[in-house]
């Protein structure tokens, strides 16, 4: 008989939240002068893949974009905060939450939330193999 697998300590949402921010820039916008949707899914894949990789200890691979809702248009000269963190974690795969906010990069206000999306990750080995991930501990409520 083999001996059982160690198992992992849970974690926090807290150990594996990530903020990134970007200051838009012209290069990043679309015919309408506004920032490319594709520009924004980028940045939310980045933000969720280094939360999902840091519940993980190790990659995590995005296997779907359960939902990505965009609620404001983001400029040129604004400043992106894309904020991402663990909502799920089953045996291999994982449920991140992201909220993106924006405000200007030169001057004090408050940011506005322009999207919000639920990605879903698979942790996996060298060969591309799903593997075990931590518990999750307390999930915190999603973005709204």
């Amino acid at each position: 008989m083999s001996p059982a697998p160690a198992t992992r300590p849970a974690k926090t949402p807290d150990d594996s939240r990530v903020v990134l921010a970007h200051i838009m820039s012209e290069h990043d916008t679309n015919l309408y002068g506004t920032i490319h949707g594709g520009v924004m899914m980028k940045l939310i894949d980045d933000a969720a893949a280094a939360a999902a990789g840091r519940h993980a200890d190790g990659p995590a691979v995005t296997v779907s974009v359960d939902r990505m809702t965009f609620l404001a248009p983001v400029r040129a000269g604004d400043l992106l905060s894309v904020e991402a963190g663990l909502e799920r974690a089953g045996r291999t795969s994982m449920t991140v939450g992201v909220r993106v906010t924006s405000e200007r990069w030169n001057s004090t206000g408050p940011a506005t939330e322009v999207a919000t999306a639920f990605l879903t990750f698979v942790a996996v080995d060298a060969d591309g193999t799903p593997r075990p991930v931590p518990a999750l501990d307390a999930p915190l409520p999603g973005p709204s």
